[in-house]
């Protein structure tokens, strides 16, 4: 009975992460459109352009185009950016992906001070 109880969870979670990588894939560019934050780190009207061949690219406003690879693990969105320093470190951030939709999308994240941040991409 346990074991039933633990696939059928397991398939929801694996159906809900399914369905947030469906709308990852089903548009290329997203906008940032709101920042909850005191010290934000994303401005309003940066681009995130996310590829179906799990590349990214991060337009900021001040002209700096970062770029890396991204993954899902559950309803977790992992972005690993390249540093593109001599060392070509890989420094991945961890965002919550919270309320989706065909419209859009918001993650949670905590910052550098370890207060918790949002930002609503569409």
């Amino acid at each position: 009975m346990i074991l039933i109880a633990m696939t059928l969870s397991m398939t929801s979670i694996a159906q809900k992460a399914s369905k947030i990588e469906e709308i990852f894939q089903s548009k290329q560019k997203w906008t940032v459109m709101d920042v909850k934050s005191k010290r934000p780190y994303f401005e309003l009207g940066e681009t995130f352009t996310i590829r179906v061949d799990r590349q990214f690219y991060h337009d900021r406003n001040n002209y700096a185009k970062l770029g890396g690879e991204w993954s899902l693990d559950g309803k977790k969105l992992i972005l690993t950016y390249d540093s593109f320093t001599e060392e070509r470190r890989r420094i991945p951030y961890v965002y919550k992906v919270k309320k989706w939709g065909k419209k859009g999308f918001r993650l949670s994240y905590r910052n550098k001070f370890n207060r918790k941040e949002k930002v609503y991409l569409k």
